[in-house]
């Protein structure tokens, strides 16, 4: 206890002289005022000092992004306003400010620069919207003023030429003219395999593969195996099968039956496959039945194939031949090839191998897919001949007929070592599909026949052989560029003249691309505008056209702004703008009051007394309109004639008519009978089997063009529902519809002008524009319209409503709700309009507490929560949710602090407009289509529900950013979803 007590005085000795050592080294306290910053100056965003954090509170509190005291400490509210800052320009919301978050400070403005424009591509020759405008909707100087046929429109956007056969033209490499596989169209370049598939699987053709430079044994083998002589797997090793196969042989032409490869027996081999034609292999080729799959490899500057029992790793070189028998056809890649040769070349090529199709010109035309083969055949006709005259152009131009031999085309060596090939199969040149593209429609082969052997030709320079390099393009903003605007060349080609082209931009014409916008933050354009590999400004002040062509399409683009705290001003030519701002022309103004553009976006309506004399248009404003009919959709779901939806009337209605709903409609409208034979392979999976049947047997498939397949899933064009309308009701019970009536304007492509004049009698047409004349008959119909017009029909007496009562096809089913409000006005409804006698009750000072309390709540004011027992059971929940639906609130069933305030200010009387919140928190939004249904749910107009991003859906998701307080750029990226999904429209 005394050793104790003597350590305890020990450590209080040693604590007191520590003390008094310390406090002799302090120095006295000295109190700082800091100083109060009551006055800030807000310099100009580019050039504001960002050094230390004061500056950034400074900045922020400058910009509306309040941090707090600007006092240089940092705390919850300046990192929370950095935050704010970081999200409103799409940055990650980290709180801290390094490069990239200063250098969206320096180019931040709550100003936002807007783009409008119209057309895609880059406007030269053929406008495809306008041929199709042409055709469907005519111009004064054509012969029939209502439809321009394929020579006039093309006359009419090449200037000063003529079609003309091929075989008309002494052409510098007449093979293209002819029958042969002339036109080597490149898919692919420095390869190093590829697979290539038989099809189709149930009858696949045979193979021929001719390969160059094969070993001996194995070129013999080939041989043997081709004629029947069984020496096994093509190995290139000599045994006694091969022997024993080769003395078969022998015995067959009359040779010593040696079993051995001697001169005699090769001499003959070659002989004999030499009869077979032109071929890569001195051995003539390998034959392969049954169906394939195989693998053509590259190693080591050779070729050599697996995947066959026939095949095996013998190298060889990559100089391969692939043809294969009639009817069959062949899959390379994402294409299937019916015509041709299929063509492996390494010859003169850099690395790996490069992979061709020689093809005959027009067989190479049932391939291209550069205009929808749907559109009426006079406009495919029109692209038939441009896509012709452009491929026959590249081959003349590219043809080297002395270097041709009897298995490679005729080409230079740059040309072998780019692509072995005359043309490519891109959008850079012509986009080849192959086979699919054939199968698409009837209408583009029919318009290729239609053509055949028909090119554009000029009678001066800049030609191949007379023949035109016939450009075109989507569509322009209203008048075509020639190639200086649209390419930049030096020198302007006689034939490539600017001509007006209102039809690229007339409503009737159904062009998505008529008009189209961006909006863009300072930010932003900071940011995507470059020159060279780095931003041309921190900030951007403004933007503008400053040089306009004849066109309308933007010359020169000017833009101020800061760079490293110093003004410029930087000029770029509109192409470049277009590229660096990924839009679809360069037909575009901006929003700045120093544009100088007088582009007169579409879309607008054509004057078809338009003259090639003095080019003259006039044009008024045209707005789309897509019919609806909550009871029309009611009848057709009662009877389960529509695949099943479980959307809101507005969403269900968006969404397009396919071909065995549309059928289905049909088949029980008109009153046909559902007991017709099996007719097509491809719909056994189809609940409306027995619709799609009724089809051919009752001669309505001619609305589709007569298919081999009814491909069940296509969608209905509004003229092919004319069409199966009128024809059913002919064929079936209900009574025929009488009467005519040619009252639009824009039908005359249309096969089913008659049928549309039959309805149009009947007042049953949905109007498709507040332009009365139209039809707009290729557009695609949506189930909205298809309500509408049964609902006429039913309200007309032409079709019994009892129809309807029956379920031929699947059960009933109803829309998950009503149609909805345009999100412009959240008035839903008022179901106190004209009760002026309701008295507001005073809630405000209302004890919430518990369960019980908010129970007593609801009975009071009307909301059955069930026993007042103070517990929360599933009638308490329910009863919640009612009064957060009613009240604007999301209804999750929990009473947190926002609907504990609701009920605080509850009064009982509904105003003139109250909202009823809606539930997105589930929402799907990976796709386009749930994206477009979502926005229709909600009261932002997309349009029609095809899975195609469109102006009409852009515009839509811009309505919808500009709602929630987003930079409105038409992309519904994270952030936007996001919002989508907290949104209550409330």
């Amino acid at each position: 206890m005394i050793r104790g007590f003597i350590k305890s005085l020990l450590f209080i000795g040693t604590f007191f002289v520590m003390s008094l050592f310390i406090n002799a080294q302090k120095e006295p306290v000295l109190a700082f005022e800091i100083p109060s910053h009551t006055t800030l100056f807000c310099a100009d965003n580019a050039v504001a000092p960002l050094s230390n954090l004061i500056d950034i509170q400074t900045f922020l509190n400058c910009n509306g992004f309040n941090p707090g005291p600007v006092d240089g400490l940092s705390g919850a509210r300046t990192d929370g306003a950095i935050k704010s800052f970081q999200k409103t320009v799409g940055l990650t919301a980290d709180g801290e400010v390094g490069p990239a978050t200063k250098q969206a400070m320096r180019s931040y403005s709550s100003v936002s620069f807007t783009f409008q424009g119209s057309g895609w591509g880059h406007g030269v020759g053929l406008s495809q919207y306008g041929a199709k405008g042409l055709t469907e909707v005519g111009a004064s100087f054509c012969s029939n003023t209502s439809s321009c046929n394929s020579n006039e429109v093309v006359s009419y956007y090449f200037q000063g030429t003529s079609v003309k056969q091929l075989s008309e033209i002494s052409l510098s490499s007449p093979d293209i003219s002819t029958n042969s596989d002339a036109l080597w169209v490149g898919l692919a370049r420095n390869a190093k395999s590829i697979n290539l598939t038989t099809l189709p699987s149930s009858s696949p053709p045979t193979l021929f593969i001719c390969q160059a430079n094969l070993p001996q044994t194995a070129g013999v083998q080939a041989f043997l195996s081709s004629r029947g002589f069984d020496p096994g797997t093509i190995d290139g090793s000599f045994g006694d099968r091969t022997a024993n196969a080769l003395r078969n042989y022998q015995a067959s032409v009359g040779l010593e039956q040696s079993g051995s490869i001697d001169d005699a027996t090769v001499n003959k081999i070659k002989s004999d496959a030499n009869s077979d034609g032109a071929c890569e292999s001195d051995f003539g080729p390998l034959k392969i039945s049954g169906g394939a799959t195989i693998n053509i490899i590259y190693s080591n500057g050779n070729c050599y194939f697996t995947g066959h029992p026939l095949l095996s790793k013998v190298p060889a070189a990559c100089n391969i031949g692939i043809s294969w028998s009639d009817g069959g056809r062949i899959r390379v890649g994402p294409r299937e090839h019916k015509h041709g040769v299929l063509k492996l070349r390494n010859k003169n090529v850099s690395s790996g191998f490069h992979v061709s199709l020689a093809v005959n010109i027009e067989k190479y035309l049932y391939g291209l897919a550069e205009m929808p083969s749907h559109w009426n055949v006079k406009a495919l006709e029109a692209q038939a001949l441009v896509g012709r005259s452009y491929a026959v152009f590249q081959y003349l131009k590219q043809n080297k007929p002395s270097e041709k031999t009897d298995t490679d085309a005729g080409l230079s060596s740059s040309r072998k070592d780019y692509c072995w090939c005359h043309i490519g199969s891109t959008a850079s040149s012509q986009y080849y599909y192959g086979y699919l593209k054939e199968i698409a429609g009837p209408n583009w082969v029919q318009a290729v026949n239609n053509t055949s052997g028909k090119v554009i030709t000029y009678d001066g320079g800049y030609t191949q052989s007379s023949v035109v390099q016939a450009f075109y393009s989507s569509s322009t903003g209203g008048k075509t560029n020639d190639n200086v605007v649209g390419f930049g060349s030096a020198t302007p080609w006689p034939y490539l003249k600017t001509v007006d082209d209102p039809w690229s931009v007339d409503n009737r014409v159904g062009n998505p691309k008529a008009a189209w916008s961006y909006d863009f933050s300072s930010y932003q354009l900071s940011k995507n505008i470059l020159c060279g590999d780095t931003p041309c400004f921190d900030a951007i002040t403004d933007i503008y056209v400053s040089s306009v062509a004849e066109s309308g399409a933007a010359l020169q683009i000017t833009m101020n702004g800061f760079k490293n705290g110093s003004s410029k001003t930087v000029t770029k030519s509109g192409r470049n703008i277009k590229s660096q701002l990924g839009f679809t022309s360069h037909y575009f103004k901006t929003s700045s009051q120093s544009d100088i553009s007088t582009l007169n976006i579409g879309p607008i309506t054509a004057n078809n007394t338009t003259t090639i004399a003095d080019n003259s248009t006039s044009s008024s404003g045209d707005t789309p309109q897509y019919a609806t009919s909550t009871k029309g959709l009611n009848y057709l779901s009662k009877a389960g004639l529509l695949n099943v939806c479980n959307e809101t009337s507005s969403a269900c209605q968006a969404k397009t008519l396919s071909r065995e709903e549309a059928a289905a409609v049909v088949t029980v409208v008109g009153g046909v009978s559902l007991d017709a034979p099996n007719a097509y392979s491809d719909d056994d999976q189809s609940i409306y089997q027995k619709a799609t049947n009724a089809l051919p047997y009752y001669g309505m498939q001619v609305c589709f063009g007569s298919p081999f397949q009814i491909q069940p899933a296509e969608i209905v064009s509004r003229d092919e529902l004319a069409c199966l309308l009128v024809k059913s009701i002919k064929a079936g019970t209900t009574n025929n519809l009488s009467g005519s009536i040619d009252k639009y304007s824009d039908e005359g492509a249309s096969r089913w002008t008659n049928e549309i004049n039959i309805l149009a009698a009947n007042d049953v047409i949905p109007a498709c524009s507040d332009v009365t004349d139209k039809f707009c008959p290729s557009r695609k119909v949506t189930i909205g319209e298809v309500s509408y017009i049964v609902d006429k029909l039913v309200e007309k007496s032409l079709v019994p409503a009892i129809v309807f009562d029956t379920n031929p096809f699947q059960g009933s089913w109803a829309a998950n709700g009503g149609e909805v409000a345009e999100a412009t006005s959240t008035a839903v409804s008022n179901p106190n309009a004209g009760n002026d006698a309701c008295t507001p009750k005073d809630n405000s000072s209302l004890v919430i507490n518990s369960t019980l309390d908010i129970q007593q709540f609801l009975s009071n004011n009307g909301f059955n929560p069930g026993p007042i027992d103070g517990q929360s059971g599933p009638k308490t929940t329910n009863a919640i949710k009612v009064f957060q639906k009613e009240n604007g609130l999301l209804a999750d069933g929990i009473a947190g602090n926002k609907t504990k305030a609701a009920i605080r200010e509850y009064t009982g009387c509904k105003s003139e407009n109250y909202c009823e919140a809606r539930d997105n928190r589930s929402a799907k939004l990976d796709s386009i289509a749930e994206v477009q249904t979502y926005l229709a749910n909600n009261g932002f107009n997309p349009g029609i529900i095809d899975g195609k991003m469109g102006s009409y859906t852009r515009e839509a998701i811009k309505a919808f950013q500009r709602k929630v307080g987003l930079i409105p750029d038409g992309v519904a990226g994270a952030r936007t979803k996001s919002e989508m999904k907290s949104y209550t429209g409330c």
